[in-house]
């Protein structure tokens, strides 16, 4: 029953790592455009983990110009847990897409790369580990 269970969740965590993983490469294939935008505000959240504990989470929200349009968008996967890391009228480097400016990216930004190599690289040891009979 354990390596069921445990294949079942290396299994999942390769399948959400593929999925990171196209995410990543369709944002790479589609935000082809980049300009600079400057941090209007940065936004707070609490969020809670598994056991409980609160983190205050800072979310940098940027404005910026494509063909005459302003858009205010928030940089997605670009949340710290340090306040002093985005300041307001900072400017950054984003990537968009030009035929839907709201879709942007932080210039660089390589998190769904490695978020995604690394679900894949641990569902296939996992996965390997439990065929083998070298897990749980």
């Amino acid at each position: 029953m354990k390596r069921m269970i445990w294949l079942l969740v290396s299994v999942v965590c390769f399948g959400m790592g593929i999925f990171i993983l196209v995410s990543y490469i369709n944002a790479q294939r589609t935000q082809t455009a980049q300009t600079t935008a400057t941090v209007v505000r940065v936004d707070s959240e609490v969020e809670t983990d598994s056991d409980g504990y609160d983190t205050r989470m800072y979310y940098p929200v940027v404005e910026y110009t494509v063909n005459g349009q302003r858009y205010e968008e928030r940089i997605p996967d670009s949340g710290t847990s340090n306040s002093t890391t985005y300041k307001e009228g900072q400017t950054v480097e984003i990537k968009y897409n030009p035929d839907k400016p709201e879709e942007l990216s932080k210039q660089g930004a390589k998190g769904g790369l490695i978020g995604g190599i690394f679900f894949i690289g641990f569902g296939v040891i996992s996965v390997a580990g439990v065929l083998t009979g070298k897990a749980a």
